[in-house]
């Protein structure tokens, strides 16, 4: 019994001393994609994913730098990533594949060897060789077809999207704003089928050009725009009919009766004396009538 002991205690002293020292790579993954499909100028990339202690560091010399690789394949990036806290690696290597067959080829693209520095010492991990199949781009024998086609021409054009909703969308939005623009005419009296609505629009216009000196010839064009727009001469004993006849210029009203007595003063009574605020008055009086016709009020 004893005897058994004391092997069984050897056996686990032998195996403490010897001991399961962890691995210096815990992990090795090559992650690639498809090995078939290729054409040339296609990318192809690679992800190397080595799991490590915090105690070992990759030795950068050991990746393969970017550049020519061989005569038909180049390596265009290359980035490392490494977890500070776990020793994790991570490398990304993206290929361009340059080579033109004539048939569908198997290719391989090289292997290398990663160095890890642990203590002084270098812990190899060997990243193998990938193959691959490209294909060629097309045949080596152009044929034709029997009614005489070139066999390689171009891809058929797309089927034109449908446009209807958007031909629709567009003649309704020029619907809309030749009414728009047409209806802004007729408030602002652009229209010549109906030139009494641009009476006082043009009366206005005259106004403007004239100053308070010339305050009679101001009085003739606001005479000369109410008598177009009346028919006739327009008194202001008539102003009753004018009213019936063109209920809106009721608003006026006050404003007219002012306009009348003003102009017999002046025009008939002689009288000299008038200011600014006078001529005021009476393109304000022009202004409102120009509203009204324009559909303002």
């Amino acid at each position: 019994m004893k005897s058994r002991l004391a092997i069984l205690l050897f056996c686990a002293l032998s195996i403490g001393c010897s001991g399961f020292s962890p691995r210096p790579i815990s992990r090795f993954e090559l992650q690639t994609p498809r090995p078939f499909g290729y054409l040339i100028g296609d990318e192809i990339r690679h992800r190397v994913v080595v799991e490590t202690g915090t105690d070992m560091s990759l030795n950068l010399n050991s990746v393969p730098k970017q550049g020519e690789v061989n005569r038909w394949l180049n390596l265009n990036r290359v980035k490392i990533e490494t977890d500070a806290e776990t020793g994790d690696t991570v490398i990304d290597l993206v290929y361009q594949v340059f080579y033109a067959p004539n048939e569908v080829k198997m290719l391989s693209v090289p292997g290398f060897s990663l160095q890890f520095n642990q203590a002084g010492k270098t812990v190899e991990q060997a990243v193998p060789a990938w193959s691959f199949s490209l294909s060629p781009i097309k045949e080596l024998a152009v044929r034709k077809d029997e009614g005489g086609l070139n066999y390689m021409r171009p891809d058929a054009l797309p089927m034109a999207l449908p446009t209807q909703n958007q031909r629709l969308g567009l003649y309704a939005s020029l619907t809309l704003a030749l009414f728009t623009a047409g209806y802004l005419a007729y408030l602002y009296g652009y229209f010549p089928v109906w030139p009494k609505r641009r009476i006082f629009k043009r009366a206005a216009g005259e106004l403007s050009r004239l100053s308070e000196r010339e305050l009679e010839r101001g009085l003739a064009v606001i005479h000369h725009a109410l008598n177009t727009l009346n028919g006739r001469p327009l008194f202001k004993h008539k102003l009753s009919d004018f009213y019936q006849a063109h209920p809106e210029y009721q608003r006026a009203a006050e404003s007219m009766e002012w306009f009348f007595n003003f102009s017999n003063q002046v025009l008939f009574a002689g009288r000299q004396s008038f200011d600014g605020q006078d001529w005021r008055k009476l393109n304000d009086l022009c202004r409102l009538c120009r509203d009204i016709e324009c559909g303002r009020l």
